[in-house]
C-alpha cells in the first residue's frame, strides 16, 4: 500500500518512451550480450565484487533498467549447504524498500512459491529501527528469513525508492556475516 503517494508521474511522451527503449537496448547489450564473467568487468559503484560485503548504497541514475529514484546496494553471496548469512541493516525513511535475491544474470528467484524477497512491511524491525535478516537454503524458524531456493551463489540486492533522506546524509550501512546454519540464533 502506497504511503503518501504524491502526484502521479508525467504521462509518457514520444521522447520519454524513446529514452526508455534506448535504456533497455543498452541494458540488454551491455549487461547480457557483452557481459564479461564476474571478476572480469567493471562494476557499478553499488555492486560489490566481494562475497557478502555490501558497498555504500547509491542512486545509479539512468544506468540500464535501474529506477532513477531508487538507491541500491548489491553484493554477491556464496553459501555452503550448512551455512547462512545474517544481514544487518536499517531501512531509511522512504516510500518503498525491499531486499531481493537474484542470479548473476539478474533473474529473480521463485518469488511466487518461496520467500525470495522481503519488503519493509514484511520485515520484523527491532525497537531501534534496525533489522536482521537471514539468507539460508532452508527455513531456520526465525523472522526475516529469505530463501536462496537452493542457489549456493547469487546476489543480494537491498533497495529503496522515494527516499526522504538525501544521499549525502547518513544512508544506512548494510553488513553481512556468514554463520553455521545451526548457530543462526546465536547471531540474532
Amino acid at each position: 500500500e502506497a504511503q503518501d503517494p504524491g502526484p502521479p508521474p508525467p504521462r509518457p511522451s514520444d521522447d520519454s518512451v524513446a529514452a526508455g527503449l534506448r535504456r533497455v537496448a543498452t541494458f540488454v547489450r551491455t549487461r547480457t550480450l557483452e557481459q564479461a564473467p564476474p571478476g572480469k568487468r567493471q562494476q557499478p559503484a553499488f555492486v560489490s565484487t566481494t562475497a557478502n560485503q555490501f558497498p555504500k548504497p547509491v542512486k545509479p541514475g539512468d544506468m540500464g533498467l535501474a529506477a532513477a529514484d531508487a538507491a541500491y546496494s548489491m553484493a554477491p553471496y556464496l553459501l555452503g549447504p550448512d551455512q547462512a548469512l545474517v544481514v544487518q541493516a536499517r531501512w531509511p525513511r522512504c516510500r518503498c524498500a525491499n531486499v531481493d535475491l537474484w542470479t548473476r544474470h539478474m533473474q529473480t528467484y521463485d518469488y511466487a512459491n518461496r520467500r525470495a524477497s522481503l519488503n519493509r512491511r514484511q520485515t520484523r524491525v527491532d525497537p531501534d529501527g534496525s533489522f536482521r535478516l537471514v539468507i539460508a537454503h532452508r527455513d531456520p524458524g526465525v523472522p526475516n528469513w529469505v530463501d536462496t531456493t537452493g542457489h549456493p551463489e547469487g546476489f543480494m540486492s537491498p533497495r529503496w525508492a522515494y527516499s526522504e533522506t538525501p544521499p549525502q546524509e547518513e544512508w544506512p550501512s548494510i553488513t553481512a556475516r556468514k554463520v553455521r546454519f545451526d548457530a543462526i540464533r546465536e547471531h540474532l
